[in-house]
């Protein structure tokens, strides 16, 4: 009878770095084997050179990583001489010490008593176990509790055990904290025991469970789709999901929760235990009232602007009918204006001077035909928005009634006529109160509003519809109870203690805002006076000014002839490959396919060429049916790989598992050609939709009229993708530059960052700048560019062109502290980047904190503008990084090949797995080429050929010709596998 071994709790690659030892750098050498005096004291009392200095290592190891040294356990020879070096002895002298075991363990106990270090025992096993506890059910990651684990035995003193021991101890602590956990949703949930559970049984009546029936909802912007989706949340509501208690848990812990109860089906829930089943149908009802409550306010949104996309259609439409007949109109009356200006210079008879432009009699008739003024007013956008008034009628009482909206004193008006709408509807009248409110009324709806001095309840009531969306979105008016529309004030770090978080993070802040202008601004009068001097002198390397106006010519392709024929005799070289074998070989040599854990317990899975199936299928766009008939494997059904997919394959363990990936091929020599890892740039890739995924595209006139979704990807400087995610196509790629900074789990360390013209903004410039990355995107019209300065714009003649106006100091000054809170709100992970820049770029102008980040952006990009006319070398660098996104753009379109390259994925989780999916496989693609050519380079330099290292940094891992991505798809054994893989990796 065979027992089954518990899963490893960590991987391999984590246990060593659990076990063994740190590479021993400067400072950590520097931190933890520095001599003190006793310390040198101490180790004298010691009367062989061998014996000193093995005293000293046991000392200095136990102090650093608070263990002994196993047996046949050396530290590093690093150690060893640094260690040395201070005593004076030769590090030769170690292998004598290390070879007597009993003089060892003589002077272990004794460094053991004199530190004060104690063993492991039985209470204090139960002592950490408790402290334990309260750290896992803020997370549960293995990793991140033994390093928490370990830190505090260090603390402690209490010497590090075996690994095995450390991780029952963890697994103990992730045991107790679910449990309790579970008791305090327990307690939340006290007498709806019954109704949680009868979520998961099948009325007589209907096909499915209500929990079932949850999990599926419309999708399209419809008005009854609203209606369907408000139904559903006050079904959810019935719960106690407001409940204030549930701030006390972690919400890492409560999506966890809610994740697994989304991918469990009722049958699958029901085989829980009653504790653990209830909280996880809670978690999941919590998660979708805020889901729920956003895609109302979402799809509200989208209705508003389809309502208002339609009515400007109409009235282009109107346009191409009358506008010819209305133009004439008006040239007639200029022609009478013309001629009244003329009788009046020339003091000639006015009727007469008109009478020789029109006839008098046709000029009454002009003037008493009143449909001109209704013409005009056709041509206007609003007038066809009445259309669809009873549309929006449809649910605007419920969307009201579903939601308590709060806001900002300056929404205070309009708030006020949601109120008088809301309780207009209750009543069933149809006329509007005596008084209400207009002063949220912009001008272009005025004239609509306010007809013939009377307002128009069906204008007024569209009017404060779309005033309603559009202050959601800047955040001036908020809704309890959303994940998307909250009030800003949540987002961010509570005042009494962003200060602390910041003395944790490494970012460089000024303490004060004349501490960051003293620097800058010696800076920016030089770069002033340096273009202004050099323009005036014709010094700038391709910049002019030809009648005033700045112009650079365009850069010159500057890649050695030589470099085409050099890569076509490396392609050469590098074999066909099947996209299953590159796969295989790939997650051979980065452990990548370990990332993906099973959401229920984090076990790996058994079968690893399914789980890779599974990836093919997101990473091709091939989908899970057609890849289960696609694989020659018997075993990988369709069913087999939705398993998978449900259980192992998420945004989160796609970010771990392309990180492993992408720090695998920066570790290769070849890659360091091409950069050094600190520079990166980003852009999004359009890709149609097609089936059902129609539903969920979004228009955007850049692209045309068919529907489509963005992919925008992060890609370093060594080609490689290491951030991806799906991003609607009618928003700015610049909402989104941050998150790939800041989100990635790779060991990148991005400094200076490049995009394209859409991708920047005043206050992603700012924002870049305070989070310390150098942002430098792409500058594509010189007339456009506006420079920003602190003296007025006629102190700058040369520049007068583009200089704008005056930086407003005294804004960013008195806004200087709430800067560096969202700073450290963003950096924190309180708020995602995107979100944060979406909200203050939506703020309406007198929103101080949004204006004073714009304002820091614009000292910021001046900065660069300057640069980027008086640096030929800048300027190269960004176009060369960007064209390396263009080259990871062409891969993924020839990646993404199934389906016709559009993507049919029917929400937007899915259509962000399937983005992510398509990146790893690029990012493999490119790992896997990387070591090809290295291995090709080898071969040609053993051959006796010449390989011109110049030529290197214009090399490209990028093609994929050689590499069939279609076909039948089948995998080899591990042990041909392994044997390959370890042969092309070297």
């Amino acid at each position: 009878m065979t027992t089954k071994t518990r899963p490893a709790l960590l991987t391999p690659a984590q246990r060593q770095q659990f076990t063994e030892f740190p590479e021993p750098t400067d400072s950590l050498l520097s931190r933890y084997y520095t001599l003190s005096d006793d310390d040198l004291a101490l180790i004298q009392e010691r009367r062989r050179d061998s014996n000193r200095l093995g005293f000293a290592v046991q000392l200095t190891v136990l102090r650093h990583l608070g263990r002994g040294l196993d047996v046949n356990e050396s530290p590093p020879m690093a150690v060893i001489s640094f260690l040395a070096e201070q005593l004076g002895i030769d590090p030769a002298e170690y292998p004598a010490y290390a070879s007597r075991d009993t003089t060892r363990r003589e002077h272990f106990l004794e460094i053991v008593q004199h530190l004060g270090y104690q063993t492991l025992s039985l209470a204090l096993n139960r002592e950490l176990r408790a402290w334990l506890v309260p750290v896992a059910v803020v997370t549960p990651q293995p990793f991140a509790l033994m390093s928490a684990l370990l830190d505090e035995l260090r603390r402690r003193k209490i010497l590090v055990p075996r690994i095995g021991v450390l991780e029952r101890m963890v697994v103990m602590a992730r045991t107790q904290a679910e449990i309790a956990i579970h008791k305090v949703l327990g307690g939340i949930t006290a007498g709806h025991e019954d109704a949680l559970d009868d979520l998961l049984n099948v009325p007589e009546d209907q096909a499915m469970a209500p929990y079932t029936r949850l999990k599926q909802w419309p999708s399209h912007a419809k008005p009854s789709n609203i209606l369907k989706l408000v139904e559903r949340l006050n079904f959810v509501r019935q719960f106690p999901v407001a409940d204030p208690r549930l701030a006390s848990l972690p919400q890492s812990r409560l999506s966890g929760l809610a994740a697994e109860g989304k991918r469990l089906s009722a049958s699958s829930l029901s085989e829980y235990a009653p504790a653990k089943r209830r909280a996880v149908i809670f978690a999941r009802l919590v998660d979708l009232s805020q889901t729920l409550t956003d895609e109302i306010l979402d799809m509200h949104d989208r209705l508003m602007l389809t309502y208002l996309r339609e009515s400007e259609r109409a009235s282009a439409q109107e346009y191409q009918e009358s506008g010819l007949a209305l133009v004439e109109r008006l040239q007639t009356f200029e022609q009478v204006c013309a001629a009244l200006v003329k009788a009046r210079s020339e003091h000639l008879d006015p009727y007469q001077v008109i009478e020789n432009v029109l006839p008098w009699g046709k000029l009454v008739e002009s003037v008493n035909d009143h449909s001109t003024a209704q013409q005009l007013r056709q041509l206007d956008p609003l007038h066809h928005l009445l259309k669809s008034f009873q549309k929006v009628r449809t649910y605007s009482l419920k969307l009201f009634e579903a939601f308590q909206f709060r806001g900002t004193p300056s929404a205070e008006p309009l708030l006020q006529a949601v109120q008088a709408l809301k309780t207009m509807y209750q009543d069933g009248k149809r006329t509007l109160p005596d008084s209400v409110p207009l002063r949220f009324v912009r001008q272009r709806w005025a004239a609509f509003v306010m007809d013939d001095r009377k307002i128009n309840r069906q204008y007024y009531e569209l009017c404060v519809l779309d005033e309603l969306r559009l202050a959601l979105r800047s955040g001036d008016i908020w809704v309890e109870g959303s994940r998307k529309y909250r009030d800003l004030e949540e987002y961010l770090l509570p005042k009494a203690v962003w200060r602390e978080k910041l003395a944790e993070l490494p970012l460089r802040l000024p303490e004060t805002f004349d501490e960051y202008w003293k620097d800058r601004k010696v800076l920016l009068d030089e770069k002033l006076e340096e273009v202004s001097t050099g323009l005036f002198k014709g010094q700038l390397v391709d910049v002019s000014a030809p009648r005033g106006k700045v112009k650079i010519t365009p850069l010159k392709k500057m890649v050695p002839p030589a470099v085409e024929p050099f890569t076509r005799q490396l392609a050469a070289c590098v074999k066909r490959i099947k996209i299953t074998e590159l796969v295989q070989q790939v997650d051979a040599w980065t452990g990548c396919s370990d990332c993906f854990t099973d959401l229920r317990n984090d076990n790996k899975v058994e079968k690893r060429h399914h789980l890779l199936t599974a990836l093919l299928a997101e990473g091709l766009n091939l989908g899970l049916t057609k890849m289960a008939e696609a694989v020659t494997d018997p075993e990988i059904t369709t069913r087999r790989l939705m398993y998978l997919s449900d259980w192992y394959i998420r945004e989160d363990t796609f970010k771990a598992a392309l990180a492993e990936v992408v720090n695998f091929q920066s570790q290769q020599p070849l890659a360091q050609y091409w950069g050094d890892g600190t520079k990166s740039s980003s852009d999004g890739q359009r890709f149609a939709v097609g089936g059902h995924g129609r539903k969920f595209g979004h228009l955007n006139a850049k692209y045309g009229r068919e529907p489509g979704v963005l992919f925008y990807t992060h890609v370093s400087d060594q080609y490689a993708p290491f951030h991806t995610k799906a991003i609607t196509a009618n928003v700015r790629d610049a909402l989104h530059v941050l998150d790939g900074l800041l989100y990635h789990q790779s060991d990148l360390q991005i400094q200076e960052h490049y995009t394209d013209t859409a991708g920047f903004t005043d206050q992603v410039f700012g924002m870049c700048h305070l989070l310390g990355f150098r942002f430098a995107p792409r500058i594509r019209d010189l007339t456009e560019t506006r420079l920003y300065t602190p003296e007025p714009p006629s102190a700058y003649p040369v520049l007068a062109s583009m200089v704008n106006r005056k930086l407003n100091l005294e804004l960013i000054r008195e806004n200087w502290d709430e800067l560096r809170r969202l700073t450290v709100s963003v950096r924190q992970g309180t708020v995602t980047a995107s979100l944060l820049m979406s909200k203050l770029a939506a703020y309406p102008r007198q929103n101080s904190l949004a204006q004073a980040l714009g304002e820091l952006g614009r000292i910021e990009r001046t900065l660069f503008t300057l640069e980027w006319l008086s640096s030929p070398a800048l300027r190269r660098r960004v176009y060369q990084g960007l064209n390396k996104g263009e080259a990871l753009h062409s891969l993924s379109k020839a990646v993404a090949i199934h389906r016709q390259g559009e993507i049919r994925d029917r929400s937007h989780e899915a259509q962000n797995l399937r983005a992510n999916g398509i990146q790893l496989l690029v990012a493999m693609i490119s790992a896997w080429n990387t070591v090809a050519l290295q291995n090709a380079i080898e071969d040609m330099k053993k051959e006796g050929q010449d390989v011109p290292e110049e030529l290197l940094p214009y090399l490209s891992p990028l093609g994929w010709e050689h590499i069939a991505l279609t076909g039948d798809y089948s995998w080899r054994t591990n042990s041909e596998s392994e044997s390959e893989s370890a042969v092309l990796a070297g």
